[in-house]
C-alpha cells in the first residue's frame, strides 16, 4: 500500500469507511490509530506475527514439506498489498522452524516459548509429536492435517485450537465411505491388493481401508501385506502374489517414493492395476514420473488448480505464489489454505483480538470454503466429526485432469454415517 494511501485512509471517519468496504473488512478501513492496543505475544502496533515448524529437511521420504511456507507467505503478501494488513498490523511469518522429522515436539515448544508468535501456522510434518505442546498453550494452531494428533486418536475429538485445511477430524482406522472404496464401483474393479508397512502410521491407514471394504463390500481385499520395511526397494515379492491373486485395484499406504518404485515393478510384471494416490499433487513430480504414473488417480481435500471454472481463491492463490515465487504444490496450496483461515478468524475476533477470541471464532463459522478453495467446512463440528469430501484427477501426460465432478464443482462428497455405498454421491 502507498503512503498516500495510507494518508487518506487515516484521515477517513469511520463511517466513510464502512460505506466502502462493508461492515466485514474493518480491518482494511483505518490505520493503527483507529484500533485499540492488543496486549497479546506477538502483537505490537505495527504486524502480527506467526511462525510454524515444517518437515524441511529431505528424509528418507524424499519429500519436503516446506513450500507450506511459501503459501503462507504468499497468502500474508496478498494481505497485506491489498487491505494494508488486519487491523492496521501487517502479517508476517517470523519464524520459519524445520523438525527434521525427528524433532516435532523440540521445535514446537521452542517455537511457543521461544519466538513470540501469537499463532502457529503452517504446521506440515511428517510426525505431529508436537500437538500437545499448543494444545496445553492455547495458541491458535494451523496446518496439514494428515496425522492422528490432529482429532482421531483414539478416536476422540480433536483439540477446539487446532485448525486442518479442510477440517481437523481424522480417523485412519475407521471403516467409512470415501474416495478410496467408492471408486471400483466407478470403475468395474473387483480385486484389491492392500500394501502398508510396519509402523503406525502406514498400517493404520490399511486397517481403516480394510474395514470399509469388509462394511461397504466395494471389492474384494484379496492380498493384503502389513510386514513392509520402510525405505525398501524391493517390491518384486509382494507384486508377484497381487498377480496371482488377479487384483485390478492397488492401495499403497506407503510414501511417494515407494509407491514409485512400486509402480515400476507393477509395470516390469505386467500388473496394471489402478491406483489412487493421497498427497500426491506435485505437478514437478508426477511430470517426472508420467511413464509411470499416468492412468493412476490423484485425490485432494482442495479444488486443482485444473478446475473449470476456477474458483476465486485458486486464482488468488495462482497470482500471489507466482508474485511471490513460490512453489506450486499440495503443500503451499495448504499453508495458503491455513492463511486464510487465521485471517479470517482475525477478522471475527474483532479489534480487540486475543488468541481465544480468534479461536472462538473460527469455531462459530459453518460455512469456511477459503474462497471456493475447499468444500464448506462447519467448524461448529468440524473437530469431530469428519465430511469426506474430495477432488479426484486422473494423472494424463505427466498432467492433472479433473473427473468425477461437474462444472465449478469438483468435490465427491460422502456422510460419515452412510451404512452403505452412495451409488452417486454429493457433487459439491
Amino acid at each position: 500500500m502507498s503512503h498516500a494511501l495510507r494518508r487518506v485512509r487515516r484521515a477517513a471517519v469511520v463511517l466513510v469507511a464502512l460505506s466502502m468496504v462493508g461492515v466485514g473488512s474493518i480491518a482494511t478501513a483505518g490505520a493503527q490509530e483507529d484500533f485499540p492496543p492488543v496486549d497479546q505475544p506477538g502483537v505490537t502496533d505495527d504486524e502480527i506475527r506467526v511462525g510454524g515448524v515444517v518437515t524441511v529437511t529431505q528424509n528418507a521420504t524424499g519429500v519436503s514439506y516446506g513450500p507450506a511456507f511459501d503459501g503462507v507467505e504468499a497468502y500474508f503478501a496478498y494481505i497485506n498489498e491489498t487491505e494494508g494488513g488486519v487491523y492496521g498490523r501487517k502479517l508476517v511469518l517470523a519464524s520459519k522452524r524445520d523438525d527434521k522429522l525427528g524433532q516435532n515436539r523440540e521445535e514446537a515448544q521452542a517455537l511457543v516459548n521461544e519466538d513470540n508468535v501469537f499463532a502457529a501456522l503452517p504446521l506440515a510434518t511428517s510426525l505431529f509429536t508436537g500437538a500437545s505442546v499448543y494444545e496445553e498453550e492455547g495458541i491458535p494452531a494451523f496446518g496439514w492435517q494428515i496425522n492422528a494428533e490432529w482429532g482421531s486418536e483414539n478416536n476422540k475429538p480433536g483439540p477446539p485450537n487446532l485448525f486442518g485445511a479442510a477440517g481437523s477430524y481424522n480417523c485412519f482406522t475407521c471403516a467409512q465411505p470415501s474416495i478410496t472404496t467408492w471408486l471400483p464401483t466407478r470403475l468395474k474393479l473387483k480385486n484389491v491388493g492392500i500394501l502398508a508397512y510396519n509402523v503406525p502410521q502406514s498400517t493404520d491407514c490399511a486397517l481403516g481401508n480394510k474395514a470399509s471394504f469388509d462394511k461397504y463390500k466395494t471389492a474384494n481385499v484379496v492380498f493384503d501385506d502389513e510386514s513392509l520395511t520402510f525405505g525398501s526397494p524391493d517390491y518384486s515379492a509382494q507384486v508377484a502374489q497381487m498377480v496371482e491373486e488377479d487384483v485390478d485395484y492397488v492401495i499403497a499406504c506407503i510414501d511417494f517414493n515407494g509407491i514409485i518404485n512400486l509402480r515400476k515393478e507393477m509395470l516390469r510384471q505386467g500388473l496394471e492395476a489402478t491406483m489412487v494416490l493421497p498427497n500426491a499433487y506435485d505437478p514437478k513430480t508426477i511430470e517426472e514420473n508420467k511413464e509411470f504414473l499416468d492412468g493412476l488417480y490423484v485425490q485432494t481435500l482442495f479444488a486443482p488448480l485444473e478446475t473449470r471454472p476456477k474458483p476465486e481463491g485458486v486464482k488468488l492463490y495462482e497470482r500471489w505464489m507466482k508474485r511471490t515465487g513460490g512453489t506450486i504444490n499440495e503443500n503451499s496450496i495448504v499453508g495458503w489454505i491455513n492463511a486464510d483461515l487465521f485471517v479470517e478468524g482475525l477478522k471475527a475476533a474483532g479489534p480487540e483480538f486475543t488468541r481465544q477470541k480468534v479461536i472462538d471464532a473460527i469455531n462459530s463459522m459453518t460455512n469456511f470454503t477459503a474462497k471456493g478453495f475447499v468444500p464448506p467446512v462447519d467448524w461448529t463440528t468440524a473437530h469431530e466429526n469428519d465430511q469426506d469430501c474430495w477432488a479426484i484427477t486422473k494423472i494424463v501426460d505427466g498432467g492433472f485432469k479433473p473427473v468425477f465432478g461437474k462444472p465449478g464443482k469438483p468435490f465427491i462428497c460422502f456422510p460419515d454415517d452412510a451404512q452403505t455405498m452412495p451409488k452417486n454421491p454429493e457433487v459439491k
